[in-house]
C-alpha cells in the first residue's frame, strides 16, 4: 500500500513537470508568435516609409521639372523618366536610350566640354559633374543643365553607376542674354555720354580760353572804372562757367570710376593759407568776417591729395561765402582728431558760416548731385548743385567722410574727416585775371628771345597766345595746321613748340610724331614740344605724352600752368642735350651756379620757424643724400633694377618735397612712374634731368652751408 502511494507521487510529479514544459513550451511559441508579427508590422511600416519618401522624390523632381537618368556602365544605355521625353519633344514615357544616340542630340560645339566632365567623373577627379549645353529638340536647340555623380562602385572603388539629372534653362540663358544685350547697351550708353562730354568740354574751352585771355588782355589797358567793373564781372562769369565746366567733367570721370588719385608728400599748412588767401579777398570784397584756425599739433606735411584738398575746401567756401550775408563769419578749422577707441588719428577739417542755414528736411538730400536746398535756391544764389555732391564722392574716394550740421538761420558747419594717406597734386587752376597778370609781371622777361612755333588754328586762341608769349619776351612764328607746322619746324630758328591738337588736315599728335620721325633721321637736337589744346578728358593728357610731347597745358590756359610747363619742358631737353654732348654721367661734385628757384629757403625757413641751425644741418644731410642716391639710380639703371629704381626715386622725392625743392621732386616723380612701368628709355632720357636739377639744387645748398650764419 506504502509503495503504492509512493508511485502515485512519483507520477504525479512528473505529469506536474510535463504540464510545466508545455506550459513554457507554449509561452515560446507565444513569444515567437509575437515577434514575429511584430517584424511583420515593422517591415511593413518600412516599405510603407521607403513608398512615402519615393512619392515625395518624385513629386519634388516632378516639380522642378528634372529629367532623371541611371547609366549602368556595363550596359550602352541609359534610363531617362518621362521627363526626358517632354523636354525633347517626344512622347513623356520613361524608357533606355542607347548612349550614341543621346551623344549625337548634343550640339557639335558643347560635346567636348560634356565628354571632358564625364571623363573627370568616373576618374575621381571630382564628386560631382555639371555641365550646360544645346541638345536637340524637335523645335530646335534646348539649353539643358546636366548634374550627375558615381552611385556605386565595386569592391576595388571602380564606378558601377552613374546617376544624376538634366534640366530645362532655357529661361535662365533667355535671361542672361537680355542681361548681356543691357550691359552692351549700357557701355555703349556710357562711350556715347563720354564721347559727348569730351565734344562739349572741347568745344566749350575753346571760346572759353578767347573769353578769358581778351579780358586778361582789356584788364592790362587803359580803362575807366565803369569798363572795369565790366570786365571784372566778364572775368567772374568766364570762371564761373569753367568751375561748371570742370564740376560735370569731374563728377561724369567718378561715376565712371575713372578719377585717380596721385601721391605726394605736401605742406598742410601752406596748402591750407593757399585756399584760404583767396577766399580771404573775398570775404573781404562783401564784406564778411574771416579766420582761418590751425590747431597747434597739425603736422607740418601730411601725405594726401592738396589739389582734391583745395577743390573740396573751395567747393565749401565758396558756399559759405554765397549763403552768409554780409556782415557774417566764416571760418575754416583744421586740426587733428584722435579717436577715443584708439584708432589711427584722422585730419579733420570744418568750414562754418553764420548764413542762412539748412532746414533738417533738405540736409540729407545737399550731398546728391544737381540737388540744393530748395527751388528757390538756385534762383537766389545761383549754382549748379553739383558742388556738395563732387565734394562728397572726392571725400569717400580719399577715405574719408563729410557731414553738416546746420539750422535755418544760424548758419552751418560742414565737416570733413579724412586719414592721413599718400596722394599727389593736381594741376594749378587758371586765376583771376588779376592774378595772372601779377603772374606775368613776376615771371618778367625769363624767356627773352625764345623762338616760339605756335601752331593754333582758332585766330582769337592765336592772338591770346602770341600775347601772352611776347609778354614773356619770346618770338612768336604762327602755323594753322599740323602740315604748316611741320614745315616751319623744318626751316630751323625754333626753340620751342606750343602745339593745338585738334586742327585741319594733320592734327597736333600727328604733326608731332612726323617732328620726333625727322629728328631721328636728320639728327637734329630735340624740340620741345608742349600740348596746348581744349582736349581734358581722361587719357587726353597720356595720348599727348606717347605721341612724343614733353608737356601738356588744358584750355582756358593760365600764364602759371604755360610758364612752369615751358620751365619743365625747357630744363628737360637741356637735360637730353647734355646727356648725348657727355655720356658718362657724373655724381654730384663740381655744381654749377644755384638756380634762384631750385630751393625755396625762404619757405624752408618758415617750416622751421627760422631755425637756422636745423635748416645747416638738413643742408648737410640732404646734400650726402642727393649724392648717394644719384648714385644709386645710375646704376639702377645699368642693372635695369626697378625695385632699387623705384625705391631711390621715391625717397629722393619725398626728400626734395620736404626741402622745397618742388621741380627736383617732379623730376624724381618721373623717374619712379618711368621704373614702376619698367619704361628704360624713359628713365634712361630722365637721370640727366634730374642730374642737372640735382647740380642746383646742391649749389643752392653749399651757398647756404658756406655763408655766414646770421648771429642768435
Amino acid at each position: 500500500m506504502q509503495r503504492a502511494l509512493q508511485e502515485l507521487r512519483g507520477e504525479r510529479e512528473r505529469v506536474r513537470q510535463l504540464l510545466a514544459e508545455v506550459d513554457r513550451q507554449n509561452g515560446e511559441i507565444d513569444r515567437l508568435r509575437n515577434s514575429f508579427h511584430h517584424e511583420s508590422n515593422s517591415r511593413l511600416l518600412a516599405e510603407e516609409a521607403l513608398d512615402e519618401t519615393r512619392d515625395r522624390l518624385e513629386l519634388a523632381v516632378a516639380a522642378a521639372g528634372l529629367a532623371l537618368w541611371d547609366w549602368q556602365l556595363s550596359s550602352s544605355q541609359v534610363f531617362l523618366n518621362s521627363r526626358w521625353g517632354e523636354m525633347i519633344g517626344d512622347l513623356p514615357q520613361g524608357g533606355y536610350w542607347d548612349t550614341d544616340r543621346l551623344l549625337e542630340r548634343v550640339h557639335p560645339e558643347d560635346r567636348p566640354r560634356v565628354s571632358a566632365e564625364v571623363r573627370a567623373l568616373l576618374a575621381g577627379e571630382v564628386a560631382r559633374a555639371s555641365a550646360e549645353y544645346r541638345v536637340r529638340t524637335a523645335q530646335g536647340w534646348l539649353w539643358i543643365e546636366s548634374h550627375g555623380m558615381v552611385a556605386e562602385h565595386d569592391a576595388l572603388g571602380r564606378p558601377l553607376r552613374l546617376m544624376g539629372t538634366h534640366a530645362d534653362i532655357r529661361e535662365r540663358k533667355r535671361v542672361e542674354a537680355a542681361g548681356e544685350q543691357a550691359r552692351a547697351l549700357a557701355e555703349q550708353a556710357s562711350r556715347a555720354k563720354s564721347e559727348f562730354l569730351a565734344n562739349i568740354s572741347h568745344e566749350v574751352r575753346t571760346p572759353l580760353n578767347a573769353l578769358m585771355g581778351l579780358t586778361r588782355l582789356l584788364m592790362d589797358s587803359p580803362l575807366n572804372a565803369e569798363q572795369t567793373n565790366w570786365l571784372s564781372l566778364m572775368d567772374s562769369s568766364a570762371h564761373a562757367l569753367l568751375a561748371l565746366l570742370n564740376d560735370v567733367l569731374d563728377l561724369s570721370r567718378i561715376e565712371a570710376g575713372k578719377l585717380m588719385l596721385e601721391d605726394v608728400q605736401f605742406d598742410l599748412a601752406e596748402a591750407l593759407e593757399d585756399v584760404g588767401r583767396l577766399y580771404a579777398e573775398q570775404a573781404q570784397a562783401k564784406p564778411l568776417g574771416w579766420s582761418l584756425s590751425m590747431a597747434p599739433d597739425l603736422p607740418p606735411h601730411i601725405h594726401g591729395d592738396p589739389g582734391r584738398l583745395r577743390q573740396v575746401l573751395g567747393n565749401l567756401l565758396s558756399n559759405a561765402l554765397k549763403f552768409t550775408p554780409r556782415g557774417g563769419q566764416v571760418r575754416l578749422e583744421a586740426d587733428v582728431l584722435h579717436p577715443a577707441e584708439g584708432g589711427p588719428p584722422r585730419l579733420r577739417l570744418r568750414v562754418r558760416d553764420t548764413g542762412v542755414g539748412i532746414a533738417p528736411r533738405h540736409q540729407a538730400q545737399i550731398f546728391e548731385a544737381f540737388t540744393q536746398a530748395d527751388a528757390s535756391t538756385a534762383r537766389r544764389f545761383g549754382g549748379s548743385g553739383l558742388g556738395l555732391a563732387i565734394c562728397a564722392r572726392l571725400v569717400q574716394l580719399m577715405g574719408g567722410e563729410i557731414a553738416v550740421q546746420s539750422a535755418l538761420g544760424q548758419g552751418s558747419c560742414f565737416t570733413v574727416t579724412l586719414p592721413l594717406r599718400e596722394a599727389a597734386p593736381a594741376d594749378s587752376a587758371p586765376l583771376s585775371a588779376p592774378m595772372e597778370l601779377d603772374e606775368l609781371a613776376q615771371a618778367g622777361q625769363r624767356f627773352a628771345g625764345l623762338r616760339v612755333l605756335l601752331a593754333e588754328d582758332h585766330p582769337v586762341n592765336e592772338l591770346i597766345t602770341s600775347q601772352l608769349l611776347r609778354r614773356l619776351g619770346c618770338t612768336v612764328r604762327p602755323a594753322h595746321d599740323g602740315h604748316e607746322a611741320v614745315a616751319t619746324w623744318e626751316q630751323g630758328d625754333t626753340d620751342l613748340v606750343l602745339m593745338d591738337v585738334q586742327m585741319p588736315g594733320s592734327n597736333g599728335l600727328e604733326a608731332t610724331r612726323r617732328i620726333r620721325l625727322r629728328e631721328i633721321e636728320t639728327g637734329r637736337p630735340h624740340t620741345p614740344i608742349i600740348a596746348v589744346t581744349a582736349n581734358a578728358m581722361n587719357g587726353d593728357r597720356d595720348a599727348c605724352l606717347a605721341a612724343g610731347m614733353d608737356g601738356y597745358v588744358p584750355k582756358p590756359v593760365s600764364p602759371q600752368a604755360l610758364i612752369r610747363a615751358m620751365d619743365d619742358a625747357l630744363l628737360k631737353v637741356q637735360g637730353v642735350r647734355a646727356a648725348a654732348a657727355a655720356p658718362a654721367p657724373a655724381v654730384l661734385g663740381d655744381t654749377p651756379t644755384a638756380s634762384a628757384d631750385a630751393l625755396d629757403l625762404e619757405k624752408l625757413r618758415r617750416r622751421l620757424d627760422g631755425d637756422e641751425a636745423t635748416l645747416r644741418q638738413l643742408a648737410e644731410v640732404m646734400r650726402t643724400d642727393l649724392a648717394a642716391r644719384l648714385a644709386e639710380l645710375y646704376q639702377a639703371l645699368q642693372r635695369r633694377d626697378a625695385d632699387a629704381a623705384i625705391a631711390h626715386a621715391h625717397g629722393l622725392k619725398g626728400s626734395l618735397g620736404s626741402m622745397t625743392a618742388d621741380r627736383g621732386a617732379r623730376f624724381a616723380k618721373g623717374l619712379e612712374l618711368a621704373a614702376r612701368s619698367k619704361d628704360w628709355s624713359l628713365f634712361e632720357r630722365a637721370l640727366p634731368l634730374m642730374q642737372a636739377e640735382a647740380q642746383k639744387i646742391d649749389a643752392a645748398l653749399a651757398a647756404l652751408l658756406s655763408a655766414r650764419p646770421p648771429a642768435g
